[in-house]
């Protein structure tokens, strides 16, 4: 008997789950969909109600609560225990295959799919099973013939596939893209802003969600000092024309910043939720009355899955000396294509920047801050070749590049002055498809 099914998708759907990434689902309370059997006849032993059994199937969409239990490698395991929800649930017959949601940031994500239930019981060592979604085992026998016999209530229980474990895979195959970019550099005033450029490639007649975020207050929380207080947003079009500004995140848009997860933890923080067309973008983060500090510009895919994406990423901010590095953040979603990475200064001279960066140098780590490539001219590079074949090597030798094939996950980029040489500087990352 099969338990599985393959369907081809003929056209792009009109929406999907978002995912849920972190491996931190032990005692969430999640909201099960399924389409298994009716509830059934109660089940008593002694006495005394132990659950029901499966009904007859008829492929009614349902929904439960739960609360899962145990978040052990692969799976999400959650029990039918009478656990005080009101409408708790366990799978029966029919709903492998059913989704699991945990809510998050207000929003509804996908943890894990099900596949597997404990249901099988039977009431003496020689007498054949059944199924049954039962609170309490005991007194009942295994699937070994042996009887259940602990002293706290045994229930049945639920697998789930958990999705957080198979992220870098299936965001591999989905969506192999680069979905995020963060720039973080010290805010001044002038042309001392932190600058996120970003171009949307794809059928320009298709929308793409986009969240930009300039955050300040809560990078004290992490422990950095010298945060800016009080940061503003600006988008504009490749034109220059402004499409939207923020001050405090909350003061426009809070309610849909909130439902994807991505909401900025502290209320003078700023964001912009924007719905833009293929195209070239600008995020500008500035300081309020040209206060300055540490600040992080960052631009989210919120529809990495779908539709037009993001091909090329950058972000642009005054390089200094010491700690007053410009730090590009950037989460890649793709097991076999390559990353470019360039760190541009004397060019950016030609384009009307003063104070640019005469000699950046670019160090790209892993998210445990391995050092995967370090570069200060591009063209001492080993595989400059291949850089120059990508027909987006650097225009001045002087400036730096780094092309890896670093696999699924969160890379840190920084840039700094060789020799102690401060300006303005531009970190960029393009991805490229195999």
């Amino acid at each position: 008997m099969s338990d599985l099914r393959i369907f081809e998708v003929a056209e792009t759907l009109p929406d999907y789950a978002l995912l849920y990434a972190r491996s931190d689902e032990l005692g969430k309370d999640v909201v099960v969909i399924g389409r298994g059997t009716q509830r059934g006849q109660s089940i008593f032993l002694g006495g005394s109600l132990r659950g029901w059994a499966w009904g007859a199937t008829d492929m009614v969409p349902r929904w439960g609560e739960n609360q899962i239990s145990l978040a052990d490698g692969s799976s999400l395991y959650a029990t039918f225990d009478q656990g005080g929800k009101a409408n708790e649930c366990q799978l029966s017959s029919g709903d492998s295959g059913g989704a699991v949601f945990i809510k998050d940031g207000g929003a509804w994500k996908l943890a894990g799919i099900n596949f597997s239930v404990r249901s099988s019981v039977s009431t003496t060592a020689s007498s054949p099973e059944f199924t049954a979604a039962l609170f309490d085992t005991r007194g009942f026998y295994d699937l070994s013939h042996d009887l259940i016999s602990e002293s706290a209530p045994v229930p049945t229980g639920f697998h789930a596939v958990r999705m957080s474990a198979r992220m870098p895979w299936i965001q591999s195959i989905i969506a192999p893209a680069l979905v995020n970019i963060s720039s973080r550099a010290k805010v001044g005033g002038g042309d001392k802003v932190a600058i996120a450029g970003f171009i949307v490639t794809g059928d320009p007649t298709r929308d793409k969600r986009v969240l930009l975020r300039g955050i300040g207050p809560s990078l004290s929380a992490n422990g950095v000092t010298g945060a800016l207080a009080d940061p503003s947003l600006e988008l504009h079009d490749s034109d220059g024309r402004l499409l939207a500004s923020n001050n405090d995140w909350q003061s426009s848009q809070a309610a849909a910043i909130q439902t994807t997860g991505l909401a900025p933890s502290d209320l003078k923080d700023a964001a912009i939720l924007a719905v833009i067309r293929p195209g070239s973008y600008t995020a500008v983060l500035r300081g309020i009355n040209d206060r300055s500090g540490i600040a992080l510009v960052e631009v989210y895919d919120l529809e990495p899955t779908a539709g037009p994406r993001l091909a090329n990423l950058s972000g642009r901010a005054f390089v200094g000396l010491g700690d007053d590095v410009l730090i590009g953040g950037v989460i890649f979603h793709s097991a076999s294509d390559s990353l470019l990475l360039r760190a541009l200064g004397p060019s950016l001279a030609t384009h009307g920047v003063t104070d640019a960066l005469s000699d950046p140098l670019i160090e790209v780590y892993d998210a445990d801050g391995t050092l995967l490539g370090r570069n200060d001219n591009w063209v001492e590079n080993g595989n400059a070749s291949a850089i120059i074949k990508s027909e987006l090597a650097p225009n001045d030798n002087r400036e730096s590049a780094i092309l890896l094939t670093p696999g699924v996950g969160s890379y840190t980029v920084v840039v700094r002055g060789a020799g102690e040489t401060t300006g303005i500087g531009l970190v960029e990352a393009f991805i490229l498809a195999r």
